[in-house]
Formats: structure tokens, sequence, C-alpha cells
């Protein structure tokens, strides 16, 4: 049974510093990209509540929503607004 989670789809293309105001994929999508600082994973969430740029602590519920503080995620320097949807990305050295 394949995991439902992780994009189905080629995202080749996607803007990970996009942020919108209505989904463009599903909410809890994953993808695996190739940083530039190791690999990462990326989650499609909505921002539950403004998330300033750059933050290094965010938090990401199974349910795909993302918040401020005390986790683990990243965004870019392009902030969420409150309900906006968007990528945030954390290491992943599985």
């Amino acid at each position: 049974m394949p995991n439902s989670r992780y994009a189905s789809t080629p995202v080749c293309g996607v803007d990970f510093d996009a942020r919108d105001t209505t989904p463009v994929h599903p909410i809890g999508t994953m993808v695996f990209l190739a940083g530039g600082g190791g690999p990462e994973k990326a989650c499609y969430v909505q921002a539950s509540g403004a998330i300033a740029a750059s933050q290094t602590d965010i938090t990401v519920s199974t349910a795909g929503q993302a918040s401020d503080g005390l986790g683990t995620w990243e965004n870019s320097a392009t902030a969420f607004a409150d309900n906006e949807y968007g990528w945030v990305w954390v290491s992943d050295n599985t």
C-alpha cells in the first residue's frame, strides 16, 4: 500500500516560497528535497496564525496545520499570514 502522505505527482517547478490563500496541493503533502545543507523534507501546510519569515521553530500537526514555536520545521524568507498555505521544511538525515 503506498504512503498517501507523500506527493504522487511531480513537484518540479513548484515555488516553495509561494504563499496562497487557497490550497494548490493537498494539505500535509510531503516531498523530499536535496537542500544545500543536506537532505530535507518539505510539507505543504496551512498556517494556524501568522508565522514570521525565516522561522526555525515551527510546529506541524499531523493534520498539516503549522504554528510558530517549539517545533523543528523552518520556512523561507517569506512570512505566512494566518490561514495561508505554503511549504515548510526540516532536515531529514534518515
